[in-house]
């Protein structure tokens, strides 16, 4: 079972432009992570990153099981779901045969995988469309296809990049809620520049941590809490805005 990701002084430069700067943050499991920032922040770079397993720096990124004791095995990327910012789906199938698809690819394709698929479906009503095409969706069903994907294999972490974009009201509560009830089962890292989403969830400012990314550099790591004591905030958008302010000052 994986039970923390901690990454130390990881740095990742495309050409000659730094897209993360030496970043150090853990992951525990039964956390609830939001990772936020501007558009090209570093946010979907560090999450691709934890995502290689064992590929490509690994000596910056730590997969330990509840003893502390490193994971070597490539296969602990199973152990790890995502839901991308933008759907790359199979489009010439079903949304049923998709989902099943990729449960099958993790090796999670068992009665309770389908009870699990089915209950999904009816939470993000698409029950009555889960034998349509993908290629006829709309975005926001495709969305919710990508998310149901990576819930339904109940792995040990699992990140959402962007997880709101697309969706309607509706949808946004039905995955809030989800990620509420289960969060204790699997850690989320949400990755999204959506604010008062994030600043409105149910949950106790000491149990929700926020990583503040900016062009690259990790300005901000700790609880929610944390974050609005450092100059009294009432909420993460006003944190944020004053952390982006002075962070245009220091560099002009």
């Amino acid at each position: 079972m994986l039970n923390n990701i901690n990454i130390k002084n990881l740095s990742v430069l495309y050409g000659n432009s730094s897209a993360l700067n030496d970043i150090t943050i853990n992951f525990n499991k039964g956390s609830l992570y939001a990772l936020i920032g501007h558009n090209g922040a570093g946010k979907t770079t560090l999450i691709k990153e934890i995502l290689k397993v064992n590929v490509k720096r690994q000596d910056k990124i730590s997969y330990l099981n509840k003893n502390q004791e490193a994971i070597k095995d490539k296969n602990i990327k199973y152990n790890i779901s995502f839901s991308p910012e933008k759907p790359a789906l199979l489009e010439e199938l079903t949304v049923y045969e998709y989902i099943s698809f990729v449960a099958k690819m993790y090796d999670s394709f068992t009665n309770y995988t389908i009870e699990k698929i089915d209950k999904l479906l009816k939470i993000f009503n698409l029950d009555k469309a889960k034998h349509k095409f993908i290629f006829a969706l709309s975005n926001g069903m495709k969305k919710k296809v990508c998310h149901i994907a990576a819930l339904c294999l109940e792995n040990d972490f699992t990140f959402l990049d962007e997880p709101f974009a697309a969706l309607d009201p509706v949808a946004i509560y039905e995955l809030k809620s989800y990620i509420l009830s289960n969060y204790h089962k699997t850690t989320f890292i949400i990755s999204t520049h959506q604010l008062d989403i994030i600043n409105n969830l149910d949950i106790d400012c000491n149990t929700l941590n926020i990583s503040m990314l900016n062009k690259g550099n990790l300005v901000f790591s700790g609880s929610k809490k944390d974050l609005l004591k450092v100059g009294e905030y009432q909420s993460i958008e006003e944190a944020y805005l004053n952390f982006h302010k002075e962070m245009i000052s220091n560099n002009s």
